[in-house]
């Protein structure tokens, strides 16, 4: 009769234990005192749980890892942080980046790195933490024309970070640029956006039909990239000028452009 009601209490306490997800887990190494095989020269722990197949062989028989969805472990509980997909695309100039987490997992925010050389070496790139509760994409608007970046994505928490897959994105390159303004026509101002194969002297000046310099919004060195400069329908003199058709010119180097845009009061 001990015997049975002891079972009996047993059955009843592992009943109130929380299930554990046949899955398969990425760590850092030292999470787990055992179990898992090291991950040669990357300083992580594979750890499969039962009835998880092999999906692709990382190092050796026993390392094991399945791409495209995985999980970061810790040992507060079964999953902390959990990655399904990390992606970079190229749209206008910059290098969109988004991922899908665990909305149940225990970090505060995101960090997004990037690194440039062959040894990986990874900067942050974000200011401040990309909070939880909002961020699942980040725009790289530092990436230049004609290089190759990698990206990860960390999930924050007070006990540590952990790090998403690589993606490897390699940006084709890109000579000088002017765009159309937006909007066009326009009131009361518009965005003029250019890029800039490399670095130099730029202006960019707004000028009447008659060919007369109405209003300089940029005069000086700017770096490699995208930049936008903002013309709200004044002159010189900060007066709003009439309605009508003005044209824009970028000298950059040896090179100009100039595109018509109009003021519709």
């Amino acid at each position: 009769m001990r015997y049975r009601c002891l079972v009996v209490f047993l059955s009843f306490l592992l009943s109130l234990l929380p299930l554990v997800a046949h899955a398969q887990y990425q760590v850092l190494n030292g999470t787990f005192a055992n179990g898992g095989g090291v991950r040669v020269g990357g300083g992580y722990i594979v750890y499969d749980t039962a009835g998880q197949p092999a999906i692709g062989v990382v190092s050796g028989a026993s390392n094991t890892a399945k791409t495209g969805f995985w999980y970061c472990a810790g040992i507060s509980s079964t999953v902390d942080v959990a990655f399904a997909s990390f992606a970079g695309e190229l749209r206008d100039d910059a290098v969109l980046l988004s991922w899908s987490a665990s909305a149940s997992a225990s970090f505060d925010g995101f960090n997004v790195y990037r690194s440039e050389d062959a040894a990986g070496t990874f900067v942050r790139i974000n200011g401040a933490l990309i909070p939880r509760e909002s961020g699942n994409s980040y725009t790289d608007e530092t990436a230049l024309a004609g290089m190759t970046y990698v990206y990860r994505v960390g999930a924050f928490s007070r006990e540590g970070e952990w790090y998403s897959q690589n993606v490897s994105l390699a940006i084709p390159p890109k000579p000088t640029t002017l765009y159309q303004n937006y909007p066009n026509p326009f009131n009361p101002s518009t965005s003029i956006a250019f890029y800039l194969a490399s670095p130099g002297p730029v202006s960019l000046v707004i000028y009447d039909v008659k060919g007369s310099a109405v209003r300089t919004l940029v005069d000086g060195a700017k770096p490699a990239g995208r930049h936008t400069a903002i013309w709200d329908g004044k002159n010189e003199g900060g007066r709003q000028t009439a309605s009508g058709v003005y044209y824009y010119r970028l000298a950059a180097g040896k090179t100009t452009f100039t595109k018509k845009l109009v003021i519709v009061r």
